[in-house]
Formats: structure tokens, C-alpha cells, sequence
């Protein structure tokens, strides 16, 4: 009997809350497609990868951590709801722990059916996933629709960890109950601390001083090692558990007094049920928009952290380099083991050179010490100005495809950073007798596109001078670079592959320093030894930038799975008054109000609601992206490729659009789900 009433109930509460339901449905979906990443192709192919699979387990704990808690919330609220069907069972002399018992079949039904209708959900976003990643490290996406059954076995552990966790919590509740408190329970609401003007001003006070104290803390960071981060969350979650416990009593004071404001229109309808609602699920309410705040904080620090590797890897433009130091040298043997083995579309060998000057080399510096980029590092190979060939210089713009400029043969040039570009130009005009070789410059002579010179050893160090073909016969060589464009995606399996067959080759290890001197005793540093030649390129950089591309996927999962719990919590709130709502939708008709304007004063308290708990929380997130944005930059960058602010505010632009469509997904079906007749 017990078995065939759990089927009848858990029938009737997917209806009832379907929402919810599906909910958990979108989380396990979620949970198989991330955890299929584990076993993908990716870790085999890149080796750096190996932390994504630890990312992605310590995001899934988190998850399991948060859920667990939510679930057994939302479990709970459910059966308040059923409060006074549970009561009838009692009476009809089912005992507590039968009904316990019962409750425990509806959650195993419900559960196994949410964990069926995501795993063919999961499969599919898995595909769309691997499409995302596969993008990322320029490898092409063949479509397989397949099922992994270790990702399969891990979503399962987690969810059952998450829905037994509320089972066993519910139980508990279930068993200790009684017939008197169960006939009461659906009429209670939550206990509101800040009843009065006096508690609700203090309470907001305290709220608001703990805001500025978070913000201050990440903003400036006095406490560093990641305590001011910790400690300024902290702040701000308390920040907005006490702004919307106090709230309400604020709305009530300064708005239930005033007739004429109150009584225009339909307001006093909306009003009244939206100050009701928001303080009775005051404690809600400050948890969702805690977990939205997290949500819009991840997917926007996600975002911007995809963006800033992306930023990096638009100045590696070459997929293939190889650098050989102090002459010039052939590359034929290279080439053609290369060749062998990978289509070559366009090569070209050339020389960096120098001539001990050091005019540029002084404007970069002080640029870098005007910045809060920190001491500049002073490797052995950039003590001076480096210098290029024209001939080489249209030669490398040929094979990136830029468009082709006319270089005077009898003037000199420069290629850097943007961030460099101003402070070059201004040295350029202000000193005229500025020469290279007896060469002067050109007085529009900056060039600033992707070139392969944000990192050492590549086209110089933020910049380098392009000069006339003959001028380097007077100049030292610093190094020589063999560089290649290929038809498809060069890997780390393909480079590893080319080191074996090619003696003498080593991976080009930048952040390796070695510490060197020259004849005057001053200390440098170098990356390079005398016995090798080094590969590096576009496609083996990527990989070295993996601990990136893994934060932004695992944030992105934190930020979805937080966005759907908090909403799907406000919408089942919102749809468990249906009855109520038709309820008042009677009174309204018999009071002369009509269908049309009943439909859109509900839509106006729906948009209210869903909107309340959203606009903090966006203002808190948005300033902690921006902060956490700038910090990022400056740790990464030693002189910025972003040389303004609206790769932010594209960041957050990106991250706002992603958060409002799914947000009004759940918008939508809360206004579309008929009312119960």
C-alpha cells in the first residue's frame, strides 16, 4: 500500500513542481558532461591538462556541499506544504515512521527519474562541451555521441550523496512531527528578527558597514594570501542576509503610510502581496541572492580569465618556432623533418639583431615603472635595442596576412605592444636626431598588431626596431628564428613526436631562468643554454596557458549550476501560492477588476520578486569582477596587451546575457504554468 501511495504522490509532486524537478534533472545533466571532461581526449592529448580533472572534482564537492543543503531546503518546504496531507495519514493511524517510510519512497522515485531524464540531457551538452573545448586548443571537433560510463558512475555518486543527504535530514523531521504541529505548519512563516523600526534600522546599519568592509577588503587586499578575499565574501554574504531581513520593515514604514501613492492605480494589490511575500521568505531570499551573487561573480571571473588567455595566445601568431642563438643558421634539416610529417604552409628564417644602443629600451622601461606591474625581470638577450630586416619584417606580415605597408628603405620602423605605442611615438617626435645606423625614423612609424613579442624570444621583448637590410651588417645577432605557419593544429603530441626525430631540439621553457653575468659584473637572466636549439609556437604555449582555460570551464560550471538552484528555488516559492493567487484572482474579478489587468499586475509582482533578491547581487558581483578583473591583468601581464577597460566591460556585458537567459527561462514558465482551477 505504502509503495503504490509513494507512486501516486511522487506522480502528483513532478507535476506540482515540475520546475524543481526539472532542476534537479538540469544538475545531473550538468554534473555528466563536466565529468566526462575527466575522460576525455583532452587530458590524453595535453599533459598540462591533468589539473583539470582535480578543478572539475573540487567544483563537483562544492556542488554536492551546496545541493545537499538546497535539496533538503526544497524537500522540506515541499512537504510543509503537505503538511496537512501528512496530518490526515497520521489520524487515519499510519505511524510516523510509516509515513517516514513513504516520504523516503516519493524522494527514490523522484530522484531516479530526475537522474534519468538528465543523463540523455547530460550526453548531449557533453557534446557541446567537447565542441567548447576542443575550440579552445585548435583541435577539430568530430561529433560522437557517446556514453561514458565512469562519468555516469561519478554523477551518480554525487547525486546520490546530495539527495540522501535531504532524505536522511527529512526523515528525521518526519519522525518527530506531530498531528498539532502538522495542522499549523502550512499557516506559519518564517520568523522575522527585524519586526520593528528600531531592530530593522540596526540591523540595516550593521548589513551596510559589513558591505563596505568586504568591499574594502577585496578591493585593496591589506591582509593578503587570500584571507581579505575569504573574510571580504564573508562580509558581503552577511551584507545581504541582513539587508533583506531588514528590508521589509523598511518598505512598510516609508511606503504604508502614504494614501495617495498607495492607492493609484493597482499598486496597493502590488504592493501588498509583494512586501508580504518578501517578508515571509526573508531568509530566502538573502540566500538567493547570495547564490546569485556567486553565480554572476564566477561565470564573470570565468569570463574574463577565457578572455585574457585568449589575449595571450592572439599574440603567439606563429604555430611553429624554432630558435637558434648567437648566428645565423640553417634550418633545412628542421624543415624538412617537419615537413615530413605536418603540411607546412609558409616558413621563413631571419635574425634579431642589435648594436648596444638603447634608446627604446630606456621608454620601456619607464613605462613598466610607471605601471604597478611590479620589477621588470633583465634577461642577458635584452640588455639592448633588437632590430629586424625590412625584407624579414613584410616577409612575416606576408605569411600572418596583415595588410602590407611601404616601408621607406631609408628609414627605420617600430613594432611593440600597444601599451607602447604612445610613449614610442612621443620619444620618436621629441628627438629628432633619434637614429638607428646612421638611420633616422619615419614620423608615423609605430606598428602595433599581434607579432609574436609579448613573452621572450620571440620578435624581441614588447618590441623591436625595423630597420633597413643593410643596417644589420653593422650589428651584432642575438638570435636566429626559424618560424612556420602549418595547415592544421600543431599539439603537444605533434611536438613531443618532432623533438624525437629532431636531436638537439628542446622545449623553449620561458619561466626556467638561468642566472648569468657579463664581463661588468652586472646580474641578468636567460632561459637558453649554448648545447640546444628550443621549440615553441602557438599551439605549445596553449597548453602552457591550460591552469587558465581549466579555472574559466570549472567557474562556468560553478556559476550554471548556482544559477538554476536559486532560481528554481524563487520559482517553486512563487508556485506554491498558485491556490492563493486564484484565490485573490476571484476576489479581484467580483471587485470589477479585469482579466487583463489581473494578468498584468501578476506579472508585475512576479517581475518584482524575481528582480528583488537579482539587483544586489549584481551590484556586488559586478564590482568584484571589475576588481578581480584589473588584479588578474596585472598578475599576468608585465606590460598589458589590454590597454583599456572594455574587455571588462565586455566580460561583464558576455556574462550578463548568459545569466538573463536562463534566468528568464524560469521567468517565462512561472507566468506560463496555468493556475489549478
Amino acid at each position: 500500500m505504502l509503495k503504490q501511495l509513494s507512486l501516486r504522490n511522487a506522480k502528483r509532486q513532478s507535476k506540482e513542481y515540475s520546475l524543481y524537478f526539472i532542476t534537479l534533472a538540469c544538475t545531473v545533466s550538468f554534473m555528466y558532461a563536466f565529468n566526462t571532461l575527466i575522460f576525455s581526449d583532452i587530458i590524453q592529448t595535453f599533459s598540462s591538462a591533468e589539473v583539470l580533472p582535480y578543478m572539475i572534482v573540487a567544483a563537483s564537492l562544492l556542488i554536492v556541499l551546496v545541493m545537499g543543503w538546497i535539496v533538503g531546503y526544497m524537500t522540506n518546504f515541499i512537504l510543509k506544504k503537505r503538511s496537512r496531507e501528512l496530518s490526515i495519514y497520521m489520524l487515519a493511524g499510519i505511524p510516523n515512521r510509516s509515513v517516514s517510510r513513504l516520504v523516503f519512497y516519493e524522494n527514490v522515485l523522484i530522484g531516479t527519474f530526475s537522474f534519468a531524464l538528465g543523463l540523455p540531457i547530460g550526453m548531449l551538452l557533453s557534446q557541446i562541451l567537447e565542441s567548447v573545448i576542443d575550440h579552445m586548443f585548435g583541435i577539430r571537433y568530430v561529433f560522437s555521441f557517446g556514453f561514458s560510463w565512469n562519468a555516469a558512475g561519478i554523477t551518480l555518486l554525487y547525486f546520490l550523496a546530495i539527495l540522501f543527504h535531504a532524505i536522511r535530514k527529512n526523515r528525521k523531521w518526519v519522525r518527530r512531527i506531530s498531528v498539532h504541529d502538522l495542522l499549523l505548519l502550512d499557516r506559519q512563516n518564517e520568523l522575522i528578527p527585524a519586526s520593528g523600526n528600531a531592530s530593522a534600522t540596526l540591523i540595516f546599519i550593521l548589513s551596510i558597514l559589513c558591505g563596505c568592509t568586504g568591499a574594502y577588503l577585496i578591493t585593496a587586499l591589506p591582509l593578503g594570501k587570500g584571507y581579505d578575499i575569504l573574510i571580504g565574501i564573508s562580509c558581503l554574504t552577511l551584507f545581504l542576509m541582513g539587508f533583506f531581513q531588514s528590508i521589509p520593515a523598511f518598505l512598510v514604514t516609508h511606503f504604508a503610510g502614504r494614501t495617495e501613492w498607495k492607492y493609484r492605480q493597482d499598486r496597493l494589490v502590488i504592493f501588498r502581496e509583494f512586501t508580504t511575500k518578501i517578508r515571509s521568505t526573508s531568509i530566502v531570499m538573502g540566500v538567493l541572492s547570495v547564490l546569485f551573487m556567486l553565480s554572476l561573480t564566477f561565470m564573470g571571473i570565468g569570463t574574463a580569465v577565457y578572455m585574457i588567455a585568449e589575449q595571450h595566445m592572439e599574440h603567439r601568431v606563429f604555430d611553429v618556432m624554432i630558435l637558434h642563438q648567437a648566428e645565423l643558421y640553417d634550418f633545412a634539416a628542421y624543415e624538412d623533418a617537419l615537413r615530413r610529417s605536418f603540411p607546412v604552409r609558409s616558413s621563413h628564417t631571419y635574425g634579431i639583431y642589435t648594436d648596444k644602443k638603447k634608446d627604446f629600451l630606456t621608454v620601456r622601461g619607464k613605462v613598466i615603472s610607471d605601471t604597478d606591474h611590479g620589477n621588470d625581470i633583465m634577461y642577458k638577450e635584452y640588455q639592448y635595442d633588437t632590430y629586424m630586416r625590412q625584407s624579414d619584417y613584410q616577409k612575416l606580415r606576408e605569411m600572418l596576412d596583415y595588410e602590407s605597408v611601404s616601408l621607406d628603405p631609408s628609414l627605420c620602423y617600430v613594432h611593440c605592444m600597444p601599451a607602447l605605442k604612445q610613449a614610442f611615438l612621443a620619444s620618436i617626435r621629441e628627438n629628432i636626431d633619434l637614429d638607428c645606423a646612421g638611420y633616422s625614423f619615419a614620423s608615423d612609424s609605430v606598428f602595433c598588431e599581434p607579432f609574436n613579442q609579448m613573452e621572450t624570444y620571440g620578435n624581441g621583448w614588447d618590441y623591436c626596431v625595423i630597420v633597413p637590410d643593410q643596417a644589420v651588417d653593422r650589428m651584432e645577432i642575438v638570435y636566429c628564428l626559424f618560424a612556420v605557419i602549418t595547415e592544421s593544429s600543431f599539439d603537444s603530441n605533434d611536438s613531443d613526436h618532432f623533438m624525437q626525430i629532431c636531436d638537439g631540439l628542446a622545449p623553449l621553457e620561458r619561466n626556467s631562468v638561468i642566472s648569468t653575468s657579463d664581463n661588468q659584473g652586472n646580474a641578468f637572466c636567460t632561459s637558453l643554454r649554448q648545447d640546444a636549439d628550443y621549440l615553441s609556437g602557438k599551439w605549445g604555449d596553449k597548453e602552457s596557458l591550460m591552469i587558465f582555460y581549466a579555472m574559466a570551464i570549472c567557474l562556468f560550471y560553478l556559476a550554471l549550476i548556482f544559477e538554476i538552484i536559486g532560481a528554481a528555488i524563487l520559482s517553486t516559492q512563487i508556485l506554491s501560492d498558485r491556490e492563493k493567487k486564484q484565490r485573490q484572482r476571484h476576489i479581484l474579478l467580483q471587485l470589477g477588476m479585469t482579466e487583463k489587468l489581473i494578468t498584468r499586475t501578476n506579472r508585475r509582482q512576479f517581475a518584482l520578486i524575481f528582480l528583488f533578491p537579482l539587483i544586489p547581487a549584481l551590484l556586488i558581483s559586478s564590482c568584484f569582477v571589475y576588481t578581480c578583473a584589473l588584479k588578474m591583468r596585472s598578475a599576468v601581464f608585465h606590460l598589458t596587451a589590454l590597454d583599456n577597460h572594455l574587455w571588462i566591460a565586455k566580460s561583464l556585458g558576455i556574462t550578463y546575457i548568459f545569466f538573463i537567459l536562463l534566468y528568464g527561462i524560469y521567468y517565462t514558465a512561472v507566468q506560463e504554468l496555468p493556475y489549478p482551477s
